[in-house]
């Protein structure tokens, strides 16, 4: 190093490149391809090109191999020279919008692949997702890594410095940088620029100049004519005399960190090429500039001198998630853009990871085979849907139909898988207890706790036994509870892969089922059995129904059970009363309309914004499937509000006023009470025929608290009613619209009130006298996708995101004393994520399983399982568990599987210390806010 030169800038060159937003999947392919077959070529061929970060992932390599394989070699001799850092997540995905779960999955597969390739990048690069979560200092710590570049968003009030300690909420600790003003894209836009363009970025000149730029292509047809410019040649300018200023601007850039005399530049932008002159660029700023060493380096080069030259102590320490400033910035309202994608998602996540996996895995571990090729394929369709634009849906409507397309093949892998493992288990189990005609029902629970619940199931008996109604019992005849709903006759196939489908004659008999106790991850199995006959061709007097009272439907305006009342009110609302203590919420369940004018990212409310109530629109009320087992009371109201936003010729950002023109908008929700329930579930749909708005449900909870509470990623977040005020006490109120998995909570200590659901991922907590829960349904906004700061790509044509359709969800509201902890929130929620499941069986004989029986199961609610799967790279099973609660939790864990010994493993499956298992019981203690992985074999 030059002795005048007492400060360092490493240099990173890098990208930013999602797999599919501007432009769709192919189209972006085709870019990929011509820009990683440039990369190589600078690679191999310039020595002074020290390296190139490939943005965090590897899933872009992967794309450009199944176009290119012949270059596996070539990318494969970058990465062991340790000039192409890759991975080590293989997609970039958004993070609130999927499981916590789908983040270890995703980063397992990343590893790997880098793995293959020579290894993955050591440090966090995480500059992608629209927030990011409060647990990843724990999660990379397990997996060896423990440096982080993180943005979008802490803010400076949080961090003043670059620098900061990122803490989760088990202790964990990295060493994270924010980077300086324009964070990933500090030295593209303030040397790359000036230097290669003669531009000043943030000057607003940036401009083609037609003619003289360069050489570019557009279609002219009308159907393509909104479809972006292309340019087809090289930029080949080069202006050294705006090296110094560009130089000495950039590194001026990170002038907020603890470290005077070493900064880290980085080179890239979106879908920036790799800039064959960077290295000059480099040498001419060490010409320009006598007290700063400019060189090209890699993100951990520049993490281990910082840590030789930095005081850990004196490094600000900040808390949790990274989700601050305005709400642009953070990108914090594409959680509810295009919510059927999140709906469908969490779907295949529920389907994937809570149901198919835990049994197929169980059924691997005693001894049957394993449908791996099937699971690999299903979760590539499914972190292939999870890209922070894929799955937000910010982008234009063909990416939307692949991602629905991959998702809709990740749900149809994991129920294929699922049916066949439910085969797997039938050819397996002796039921030689049963009659051989008998019909049998399997109750699957993949919770990890026993259940009884009342579901709605169908059955079918053979026609020639003319089964007028069914009863359920036990395999030791202990009747249960059964509800008729309706029968119906049907000539229902049964294939058989060895002859043609068979015809089978059959009654359809659809009951509510009170299930009895069904073991914790396992299984029972039931018998149907005639309860009544009738005469087939007889016309009149058909048998009638016979009733032991106590229905739950007293009226057609009220609900009651053990624990619950409700009173369903004239204009849609309905008051819910807790009878365990006497708490009474009343007008509860409206709905509220509300013009957006914002973009795919922001929400924003148009001038003169009018909301509209649904409580000033009458309602349709009327009460179904009354009985002793469970009673519905659906509720139709059609509200009438504005058909679109009026943006007149003003072109400026948020601009609009909602129309004169009116639409109808018809809400159906059935509310339903079953035996033995603590909360009540709640189906709705909406029928969306208008543009640029955002609908919520309301759910009072009478609840004064400056804080909610919500599941996240192995972790409850705990934020405020206001997210972060300024000097004057100013917020964005859009960013109190707050993320949310499996439910959010409220509670003053006492009393707590919870909402619980499988489809919704935004929700707010109210600053009203009534403390009430606003969760967003849906926002239908223009499809326009930022470019750059002063264009964008607008498709008014394409009207995907306006969500013109029906759109359909399941939630439950649950009344709870004191907070989520007390009210065993999490388990509460399984009841709407992994349901037991239903299967109608025949006799089997000779099998070596029994009719009953609990694959696994932890004694602690407060605890909880996010996976149980076959290990990635062994013959062994894993088990994950978090503490989300502020204590340390006593659980233990049983299983009735043949395991013989277990390990403590880091998130990557690879083994540590082991455990003591006896008698198929593991005891543990979990400390406060951590994740466990343990392997059982």
């Amino acid at each position: 190093m030059d002795t005048k030169k007492t400060k360092t800038a490493i240099v990173v060159a890098h990208t930013h490149w999602d797999r599919e937003w501007r432009y769709p999947i192919w189209k972006n392919r085709a870019l990929l391809v011509e820009f990683m077959d440039w990369l190589l070529e600078i690679l191999e061929n310039d020595p002074d090109y020290s390296g190139f970060l490939l943005d965090g992932q590897t899933v872009c390599i992967d794309d450009y191999l199944e176009i290119k394989p012949e270059n596996k070699e070539r990318i494969a001799a970058q990465v062991q020279a340790g000039k192409l850092a890759i991975g080590p997540w293989y997609t970039l995905p958004d993070l609130f919008p999927i499981a916590g779960e789908c983040l270890v999955r995703n980063l397992n597969k990343g590893m790997r692949f880098a793995k293959d390739l020579g290894g993955h990048n050591p440090i966090a690069y995480h500059t992608f997702g629209w927030g990011q979560t409060a647990q990843f200092p724990q999660m990379y710590q397990s997996l060896g890594i423990d440096y982080a570049v993180a943005s979008k968003k802490v803010s400076k009030k949080r961090a003043p410095k670059c620098e900061f300690m990122w803490t989760s909420p088990d202790g964990s600790e990295l060493l994270t940088s924010r980077l300086g003003h324009f964070t990933r894209q500090n030295g593209y836009f303030y040397l790359h620029f000036p230097v290669r363009l003669n531009n000043i970025y943030d000057d607003n000149q940036y401009a083609w100049e037609w003619g003289k730029t360069g050489v570019a292509y557009h279609r002219a047809d009308s159907e393509f004519a909104r479809n972006d410019y292309f340019r087809t040649d090289h930029e080949d300018g080069y202006f050294k005399e705006n090296v110094k200023d560009a130089a000495q601007r950039t590194w001026d850039n990170m002038g907020e960190t603890l470290v005077d005399d070493y900064r880290l530049l980085m080179c890239g932008c979106d879908f920036s090429t790799p800039n064959p002159y960077l290295p000059k660029m480099v040498a001419d700023s060490n010409e320009a500039i006598d007290d700063i060493e400019f060189k090209m380096g890699s993100l951990q080069e520049y993490f281990t001198e910082l840590e030789k030259r930095i005081d850990r102590s004196q490094v600000p320490v900040v808390e949790g998630e990274l989700r601050d400033g305005e709400p642009c910035g953070a990108s914090a309202n594409a959680l509810a853009t295009r919510i059927h994608i999140k709906q469908l998602n969490k779907r295949a996540e529920n389907i994937m990871i809570r149901r198919t996996e835990p049994l197929a895995a169980a059924l691997s571990a005693l001894g049957s085979g394993f449908p791996e090729g099937f699971f690999k394929r299903g979760w590539e369709y499914l972190l292939k849907a999870h890209p922070h634009d894929s799955i937000n849906g910010v982008t234009q409507d063909k990416t939307v139909d692949d991602n629905l397309y991959r998702l809709n093949q990740a749900i149809e892998i994991g129920e294929t898988i699922y049916e066949d493992s439910i085969a797997t288990l039938l050819n397996r189990l002796d039921l030689s207890t049963f009659g051989q005609e008998d019909q049998l029902l399997l109750l699957h629970n993949p919770q990890p706790r026993p259940v009884s619940e009342v579901i709605k199931i169908v059955v079918d008996t053979p026609q020639e036994k003319n089964v007028w109604a069914i009863g359920v019992a036990e395999a030791d005849g202990t009747q249960l509870g059964v509800q008729q709903i309706s029968r119906d006759e049907h000539i229902q196939p049964i294939h058989d892969i060895e002859a043609r489908p068979w015809p089978f004659s059959v009654d359809r008999h659809f009951v509510y089922l009170e299930t009895g106790e069904i073991p914790a991850g396992g299984y029972k199995v039931v018998k149907v059995t005639h309860e009544a006959n009738y005469w087939r061709e007889e016309q009149w007097w058909p048998p009638m129904r016979k009733s032991a009272g106590a229905y739950i439907g007293e009226s057609a305006h009220r609900l009651e059970n053990e624990f619950l009342k409700v009173e369903v009110n004239s204009d849609g609302t309905f008051d819910l009363t807790d009878k365990n203590t006497g708490r009474v919420i009343k007008d509860m369940h409206t709905f509220e309309d509300e013009g957006d004018t914002g973009d795919y990212w922001a929400y924003y409310a148009p001038y003169n914004n009018q909301i509209i109530s649904s409580r000033g629109f009458n309602s349709r009320i009327w009460l179904e499937d009354n009985g002793p087992l469970s009673a519905t009371i659906g509720i139709e109201t059609i509200m009438q509000i504005p058909a679109k936003a009026e943006y007149g010729e003003v072109k400026f950002q948020g601009y609009g006023k909602r129309s004169e023109e009116l639409v109808d908008f018809k809400i159906v929700s059935k509310i339903t009470l079953n035996k033995g329930d603590k909360h009540l579930k709640v189906k709705t749909s909406i029928d969306n025929k208008a543009k640029d708005h955002r609908v919520r449900l309301m759910i009072p909870t009478d609840i004064q608290a400056e804080f909610s509470d919500a599941a996240g990623h192995f972790t409850v977040d705990r934020r405020g009613a206001v997210h972060e005020t300024d000097a004057d006490g100013k917020f964005y109120p859009e960013m109190a619209l707050r993320p949310m998995a499996e439910f959010c909570s409220v509670s003053d200590g006492e009393k707590g009130l919870s909402v619980l659901n499988n489809c919704l991922t935004e929700f707010q907590l109210m600053q009203d006298e009534r403390g009430t829960l606003a969760l967003t349904l849906l926002r239908a906004i223009r499809n326009r996708i930022c470019t750059e700061s002063r264009v964008s790509s607008e498709f008014p044509e394409k009207l995907g995101s306006q969500m013109l359709q029906r759109v359909e969800y399941e939630y439950a509201i649950y009344p709870h004393k004191g907070n989520w902890v007390e009210g065993k929130v999490f388990a509460e929620a399984d009841k709407l994520n992994a349901k037991p499941e239903p299967i109608q069986i025949s006799n089997n004989r000779g099998g070596d399983l029994p009719i009953a029986a609990s694959h696994y199961a932890i004694d602690n609610d407060a605890v909880v399982m996010t996976a149980f799967k076959k290990a990635e790279d062994r013959d062994s099973i894993i088990l994950r568990l978090h503490n989300p609660t502020n204590e340390e939790q006593l659980v233990a864990i049983s299983t009735g599987l043949p395991f013989k010994q277990a390990w403590l493993n880091n998130l990557n499956e690879e083994r540590g210390e082991a455990l003591e298992f006896a008698d198929g019981t593991l005891s543990l203690s979990i400390a406060h806010g951590k994740i466990i992985t343990i392997e059982l074999k």
